[in-house]
């Protein structure tokens, strides 16, 4: 740039009448103004906010957070939330009151997560479900959730409750059991009956022969 264009202090007694032009206070103060220009001419990347939120200190997200209206933001909160809320918050505030802003907000205060609407599970109209994988930051993360989810949900929408989705890996085992039995048949031959009448005395005393058998009409036994 052509120094006739620059931030020199000459340069700036020009912008003034003559008759201030050779004055020494405002001599002065163009060659202060000028020194100050030059500092942040050097540095540019200061006027930059977008790319860098991860650089900038806590007094600047705060300052930064009240100029772009982050309503759910919490000066009590680390630097790490802070910067996440800040980068999140352009994108919440294009799609509030939709599902897509509640899902940032899991994402950004979760972890993971997934977002549940009524009539995707059989609930009351206008409610909500929320899963969530990550149980420490359900925790956590819980007062910083509910705040940004009070600004970016509908008035007319109301949360069910926050589900933690518990994970795991096991290894399966399987038993069986087998009961054997053997199966048989016992054969019988039929055998012939008859009907005999025991020989009784007036006592109904069984008569008996000499060797002790009882004597039967027809035979002994």
């Amino acid at each position: 740039m052509s120094r006739k264009y620059g931030l020199e202090a000459p340069n700036f007694l020009r912008t003034l009448p003559t008759v201030l032009q050779n004055d020494p206070n405002m001599q002065a103060l163009a060659a202060a103004v000028s020194a100050e220009l030059e500092k942040l001419a050097g540095e540019p990347r200061l006027a930059q906010i977008y790319t860098r939120i991860d650089e900038m200190d806590e007094t600047m997200l705060d300052i930064l957070a009240a100029d772009f209206k982050v309503d759910w933001w919490r000066p009590e909160a680390d630097l790490e939330e802070k910067r996440n809320a800040l980068k999140s918050s352009w994108y919440i505030h294009k799609h509030l009151g939709t599902k897509s802003a509640i899902e940032t907000a899991v994402a950004d205060y979760m972890g993971s997560g997934k977002v549940e609407e009524w009539f995707e599970y059989g609930g009351r109209p206008h409610h909500f479900r929320v899963a969530s994988e990550n149980n420490t930051a359900i925790i956590t993360n819980y007062d910083a959730f509910m705040a940004v989810l009070k600004v970016v949900q509908r008035c007319s929408s109301v949360l069910d409750h926050i589900t933690a989705i518990l994970t795991g890996m096991q290894h399966p085992y399987i038993g069986t059991a087998m009961r054997m039995g053997k199966v048989g048949a016992v054969e019988m031959n039929p055998t012939d009956v008859g009907i005999y009448t025991m020989l009784a005395d007036e006592g109904e005393n069984a008569l008996t022969d000499e060797s002790g058998n009882i004597l039967l009409d027809g035979g002994s036994l």
